[in-house]
């Protein structure tokens, strides 16, 4: 019987794979990779992201934090208006959520009480 799950397991696994939204993420993910001016603007937001991270830590009494927090607002507005950037994100929820589904309609087909993701990520309290 396991044999048989883990076997189906890879089927489905390969079927996702074979799927326009997953070709499309990596074709998306190569082309990211790929483009100097895109690679500094993520470098750059994670060097944001982690100074910001660092002046949360001291709270509101930060003298950097209005700084870095309108540093971050503005470079984070540029890498997700960016059109390669955006149609990444929106395929990548796409494959989440029907990766949530999936595992929803396992759980729940096998017992109403395994916890599984809802719509919304959050894993349902029974």
């Amino acid at each position: 019987m396991n044999d048989k799950i883990l076997e189906n397991t890879y089927e489905l696994i390969n079927e996702i794979k074979s799927g326009k939204t997953y070709k499309r993420l990596l074709e998306l993910k190569s082309i990211i990779e790929q483009d100097e001016e895109l690679v500094k603007l993520i470098e750059k937001f994670n060097k944001i992201k982690t100074q910001y991270d660092e002046v949360l830590k001291y709270g509101k009494y930060h003298p950097d934090l209005k700084k870095v927090q309108i540093e971050l607002s503005k470079i984070k507005e540029t890498l997700y208006s960016n059109v390669i950037i955006v149609e990444y994100k929106e395929l990548e929820k796409k494959l989440q959520s029907n990766l949530d589904l999936i595992s929803s309609e396992i759980a729940t087909s096998v017992s109403s009480k395994i916890k599984h993701p809802n719509e919304i990520g959050l894993i349902n309290k029974h």
